[in-house]
């Protein structure tokens, strides 16, 4: 193998685990989305309880107000049946009273009702709201390991940026040239090795002449079909 080729190859690797970590920290944003999607679910989980607490605080008042209000009612008929002098008519407002206490008492229940579904909207917030305190803090450290991550990746694709561009420095620039357009172009090898006397890219069979000049390594040989660069390894 050509010393030029041997070099091409480690060049290829840089390539390669540039291209790799690059990947990476462009999919780092996706996975902080993630993590923000957990909370905002948390959040609204939490929210939409309050908003339950709020429409029974309201639905309970609501209550109240038409228990007084039929209280009232009831005051009114007393003082009605103070007036009148028919057993008739006082019969009537006894009949009237007993139906608007009947209707109190079915509100009260309601209340009741309302009462301890409130007792279990509290203790749900109280839940929900740890569920969120936990959750924000395996966010926070999530949040801290990405962006550890993404620190050592740039890190490494800066360290291997300077490590590539010395050994491209000792490259023919022709040799180089296309083997940064092939590489370019196929996203993941531009130097591929014969095997089985086929192209290690494309796998296509290879005629025997650039089989032959692969072995020889004295002239950049091609692959006729996907034009890779090819080489021989015993």
């Amino acid at each position: 193998m050509s010393t030029i080729i041997e070099r091409l190859l480690i060049i290829q690797d840089r390539d390669r685990k540039i291209a790799q970590l690059t990947r990476e920290s462009e999919d780092l944003p996706t996975r902080a989305r993630v993590i923000n999607s957990r909370l905002d679910t948390h959040r609204e989980s939490l929210k939409a309880a309050h908003e339950d607490v709020k429409k029974n605080a309201a639905a309970t008042k609501q209550i109240e107000v038409e228990i007084d209000s039929r209280k009232e009612k009831i005051m009114k008929f007393r003082e009605q049946q103070l007036q009148i002098k028919s057993n008739d008519e006082y019969r009537i407002l006894e009949h009237e009273i007993a139906v608007v206490q009947k209707e109190i008492r079915n509100l009260e229940d309601q209340e009741l009702a309302l009462m301890e579904q409130a007792e279990s909207l509290r203790k749900m917030i109280a839940e929900r709201e740890n569920d969120l305190k936990q959750e924000e803090g395996r966010a926070n450290q999530d949040e801290e390991v990405l962006k550890k991550r993404l620190d050592n990746i740039l890190a490494e694709i800066r360290d291997l940026h300077v490590d590539r561009n010395s050994l491209a420095a000792e490259i023919d620039p022709t040799w180089l040239a296309r083997y940064d357009r092939i590489f370019k172009r196929t996203a993941d090898y531009a130097l591929v090795r014969v095997e089985n006397a086929a192209c290690g890219g494309c796998h296509m069979k290879l005629p025997p002449h650039l089989v032959h000049e692969a072995k020889r390594g004295l002239a950049m040989t091609q692959c006729s079909f996907c034009s890779r660069i090819l080489y021989w390894q015993p």
